[in-house]
């Protein structure tokens, strides 16, 4: 039985959370509109017909009601890492709408007709800290965006959902029918709330966190090709002016295509179970409406699959129809730009980049999931185009089950079942470093084989030699895991305490950053009394203290996570393992040298202490946070 939801609720953590994110709020939105008028700004982005928008003064509720909503929001986290995630998204816009207010300060170029009674004295209130700048992107827009998400993803029944999605839409209009903005806010709002949902995703890693296989020429000259692209749309924008808006979509779908050549890699699409992420599809919805136009003009005349062998087909990226028409019961594919199509087929993926050769792993990935989805019926093996990346696939899963030789083999047999085949020499360097991988395993498959058939001579020929090396190939990659060494249990329990520890660690060290990123720039850029200047500066002096000891902590995190992993049986010997690290230590000059090896029980308890000292500055840094508004409104 699930516990109630105000038990599952993080309230420690976002209080926390709210402590430092609405003084923030308030003291950055405000700092940014009192510079515009410092600076007397007048020029105002609007279309002529705006001035036809009624103003309702009834909707100054739902445009106060996005306040309440900023807080109840944290009620929808039920992890340490939704609560951090959602609290990043929303400092993130703060940081990005203000840096927009700063750099090009437009201003409300209407004079709102009065109001009166309560929703007058909603409008006062409003007037009393928001002034007519701050427009584009509308703040406003970019964390309804955040908050929506947030609030949507709870499980309700469909009346309460759609009473959730219409009042978010009339907290859209709002910003409308109040006359707080002109109608360009709108669509860059809700760009910088799509963008934060994208830097900051639900699942998998953060898209900025860069590929370990690093980088490729090919790579380098598509994502230079692509930042070109942006580039031109973003010169035919400013030459069109106003009018030519739209053309600000494009350019951004581009510029993070390019980010994901440069940096991201595939990860960057953000495609989970064969779909990508609500921010991905919008951000990338141009260019990937480019990349269907494409498949359509280099495949309208070509078979949609063919089959290559044993109820493996190579194809591009199908349609549902095409799937439920051709009896496929699964479909692997390694296209991040493009979602597949959703049905009851099992599903495999190794997404990756276009016109970029599939890293050997990948290859043998997908080559297991292909001869793991081939066990239930006929497989669609696709790409966008399917002339190589699919094609590389199938290659790698001639060679891994044995059914070609070598590469060229493997090539011939492809080539002879879809003439439009790009093998490019990169590509093919990926598979023949995949089959040099596979050969000695081919040679301890044969082996096996041997001592089998020497074992039990009514199995062995019941099998072919190629069945037996597909299993035991099967067997070698399912269970090599069983090959590594393990000692005692007690010091593996010991070693995952730490390693615990340590991650929690890196938990508060997240949640301490923007805080102390903010209080330094604060501190040393915003006008602020000389007490509330020192309360900032001591947070972030207190920040910069938790972010030493959140770099000892993160070094104390792989090697406990080593330990915890290699200590798995009675053969292993862990005192010889930390003797051997502290003796590394020691040469690298990172310790004393000594001839006793500290016990494993003294490390975890230094972890915790570290861990104590981390959270007393963290506390330090929020009550300076607290301080500096205090006597920021009392000086």
């Amino acid at each position: 039985m699930n516990p109630p939801v105000w038990q599952r609720v993080l309230w420690l953590r976002s209080v926390l959370w709210l402590l430092g994110l609405a003084p923030f709020f308030f003291w950055s939105y405000g700092y940014a509109n009192q510079m515009a008028a410092a600076r007397g700004v007048e020029r105002a982005l609007a279309f002529a017909w705006e001035a036809h928008i009624p103003f309702v003064p009834w909707t100054i509720v739902p445009y106060w009601s996005i306040d309440l909503l900023y807080g109840l929001s944290f009620l929808c986290c039920r992890s340490a890492r939704a609560v951090d995630r959602h609290a990043l998204r929303l400092f993130s816009a703060q940081c990005l709408s203000v840096a927009c207010f700063l750099w090009f300060p437009l201003r409300f170029s209407f004079e709102r007709p009065p109001a009166d009674g309560l929703f007058g004295a909603l409008f006062t209130a409003l007037t009393s800290f928001d002034l007519p700048y701050n427009q584009a992107p509308s703040l406003h827009i970019s964390l309804l965006i955040l908050l929506w998400v947030q609030f949507t993803a709870l499980p309700a029944p469909r009346w309460a959902r759609w009473g959730m999605h219409l009042w978010a839409m009339l907290i859209a209009v709002s910003v409308l029918t109040t006359w707080q903005h002109h109608v360009i806010d709108l669509p860059s709002g809700a760009a910088v709330g799509v963008f934060c949902l994208w830097l900051w995703p639900e699942h998998g890693p953060t898209p900025w966190r860069r590929q370990a296989y690093g980088h490729t020429a090919a790579r380098v000259r598509l994502g230079l090709a692509y930042a070109l692209g942006a580039a031109l749309c973003l010169a035919a924008l400013a030459a069109c002016g106003l009018p030519g808006f739209y053309l600000a979509w494009p350019a951004l779908a581009l510029a993070l295509v390019a980010a994901n050549y440069l940096w991201c890699g595939a990860a960057g699409f953000q495609k989970h179970a064969g779909r990508h992420s609500l921010a991905s599809a919008w951000l990338f919805a141009p260019y990937t409406l480019a990349a269907r136009l494409n498949v359509w003009l280099w495949t309208r005349h070509l078979p949609a699959c063919v089959p290559v062998a044993d109820g493996v087909w190579l194809g591009r990226m199908p349609r549902a129809a095409e799937l439920r028409a051709g009896g496929f019961t699964g479909l692997c594919e390694l296209c991040a730009e493009l979602p597949a199509p959703r049905g009851p087929w099992r599903w495999a993926g190794q997404p990756s980049l276009d016109l970029i050769p599939p890293a050997p792993e990948r290859l043998l990935a997908a080559a297991r999931d292909i001869e793991a989805l081939r066990q239930h019926g006929p497989v669609w093996v696709a790409c966008a185009l399917g002339h190589s990346r699919s094609a590389c696939a199938v290659a790698a899963w001639l060679l891994y089950s044995g059914r070609a030789a070598d590469v060229d083999a493997a090539l011939a047999q492809l080539r002879a079942a879809r003439p439009q085949v790009v093998i490019r020499p990169p590509h093919r360097a990926a598979l023949q470093a995949l089959a040099t991988n596979l050969a000695p395993l081919t040679k301890l498959s044969e082996a096996a084989l041997a001592r089998r058939v020497t074992a039990d001579s009514t199995t062995s020929t019941a099998r072919s030699h190629n069945n037996a090396r597909r299993v035991l190939l099967a067997a070698l990659s399912q269970n090599s895991h069983m090959r590594k060494p393990s000692p005692s249990t007690e010091s593996r329990a010991l070693a995952r305490v730490g390693l615990a520890l340590c991650q929690l660690g890196a938990g508060l060290h997240r949640l301490s950053l923007p805080f102390t990123v903010a209080a330094l720039l604060c501190a040393l850029l915003a006008p602020l009394p000389t007490a509330s200047r020192l309360a900032l500066l001591a947070a972030g002096l207190a920040g910069l203290a938790e972010t030493l000891l959140a770099l000892r902590l993160a070094f104390d995190r792989p090697i406990l996570a080593g330990w915890a992993q290699d200590w798995h049986d009675a053969s292993a010997q862990p005192d010889d393992d930390m003797a051997a690290f502290d003796s590394a230590l020691a040469t690298l000059g990172l310790a004393a040298p000594t001839h006793h090896s500290r016990p494993l029980t003294d490390r975890v308890r230094g972890v915790r202490r570290l861990l104590a000292w981390q959270g007393s500055w963290l506390a330090a840094q929020l009550l300076g946070w607290l301080a500096s508004v205090w006597l920021a409104s009392h000086g």
